[in-house]
């Protein structure tokens, strides 16, 4: 048995054993995917999706930017390499996925790999808030606060908002210093005392 023969086994079983999804395409055309990313879209093996292509997978309303996004590294130019996208899982039901890109190229062939964690619905504390200094806070530092008292963190809340984390971290210490806070600890203790959470 080759080295290269072990080596790509290998290779294939962690992919196969990841927990967040896993995809390569070639020309639109899936080359390969993993058991979590079939799951995921709700399919109970790979085999259903080993012949789809990723206008089959994305929701037709994401379809054209993902497209985009594929035809600017075909012609070597800028494009995203985390976003989120919207995909259609079996029987219909829409799936939101994070989305970490990174491309290389085998025999003049451009593999596109696609690792996705799933973000579900996220349910933001409706509550009135009666912290002090709230009323001084804007709509997205609230927003943010919210999401942070719904045991979101910065990376998920930037997902999920699309944007920056560090655009969350910006909002995050203005909101904090308005709130007369140090961190997160203080924010649960301060909510927890006035009945917030």
């Amino acid at each position: 048995m080759s080295a290269r023969y072990i080596v790509d086994r290998h290779f294939r079983i962690a992919l196969d054993g990841a927990s967040d999804g896993v995809m390569i395409e070639a020309d639109e055309h899936i080359a390969y995917i993993n058991p979590a990313y079939a799951a995921m879209l709700g399919y109970p093996s790979t085999t259903e999706l080993s012949d789809a292509t990723i206008a089959e997978i994305a929701d037709p309303e994401d379809f054209e930017r993902l497209r985009w996004f594929g035809l600017c590294r075909r012609q070597g130019k800028p494009a995203p390499t985390r976003y989120t996208f919207r995909a259609r899982a079996r029987g219909g039901r829409i799936v939101t996925f994070d989305a970490s890109i990174s491309q290389t190229r085998a025999d003049g062939e451009l593999l596109i790999m696609t690792i996705v964690r799933e973000l579900h619905a996220v349910t933001v504390p409706r509550t009135s808030f009666d912290l002090p200094g709230t009323k001084r806070l804007s709509p997205r530092e609230l927003e943010i606060i919210k999401y942070l008292l719904a045991g979101k963190r910065s990376k998920e809340i930037a997902a999920l908002l699309n944007v920056s984390e560090k655009t969350i971290g910006t909002h995050r210490s203005r909101a904090f210093a308005k709130l007369a806070l140090r961190g997160v600890g203080d924010l649960f203790r301060v909510a927890a005392e006035r009945g917030v959470i």
